[in-house]
C-alpha cells in the first residue's frame, strides 16, 4: 500500500491510524526505513498517540537505544548510531517478546520478526512523504 502525506499534521495522523491496525491486528513489530529527514520520528510521534503516549515523549534520540513505555507496552527504538547489527548484538529479541516496538533505521537490523509491518519513507520536498506499507 503506498499512502502520500502533505504535512507534518497528516504524517501524525497517518501514524495514529497505523497505530490503531497494529492494535487491532496485534502486529508487534513496526519496521521504518528512510533517509535522514524522511519523517520517521514524526509518523512514530503518530503512532505512540495509538498507545496514549503523548508525542512530545517520542524523540529522536542518537544516543538512546530503547525508550521503552513499559506502562503501555510500547518500545521506541531508535538505530541511528549503529550500524551492520543483528538483534541478537543487543538483545531487541527481548523488547520484540514483550510489547510493540516501533524501530527507526529498521535497515541496520539483519533481520526482523515474522508479521512486522515494514513501512518505507521516500521524501518528495519538505512537505510530501510517501509511505510504502508492507506486511
Amino acid at each position: 500500500m503506498k499512502i502520500y502525506t502533505y504535512s507534518e499534521k497528516e504524517t501524525k495522523i497517518l501514524g495514529k491510524m497505523i497505530g490503531t491496525f497494529i492494535q487491532k491486528e496485534g502486529i508487534k513489530t513496526v519496521a521504518l526505513f528512510g533517509e535522514m529527514g524522511a519523517g520517521k520520528t514524526v509518523l512514530s510521534k503518530g503512532i505512540a498517540t495509538a498507545f496514549n503516549i503523548d508525542e512530545k515523549d517520542i524523540v529522536s534520540s542518537s544516543f538512546v537505544i530503547v525508550t521503552n513505555y513499559e506502562d503501555k507496552g510500547f518500545y521506541h527504538i531508535d538505530l541511528y548510531r549503529l550500524e551492520n547489527i543483528s538483534v541478537e548484538d543487543i538483545d531487541l529479541w527481548e523488547y520484540f517478546e514483550r510489547g510493540t516496538c516501533v524501530v527507526e533505521w529498521a535497515e541496520r537490523l539483519d533481520n526482523l520478526p515474522e508479521n512486522s509491518l515494514k513501512i518505507k519513507i521516500d521524501l518528495i520536498d519538505e512537505n510530501t512523504r510517501v509511505f510504502i506499507l508492507e506486511i
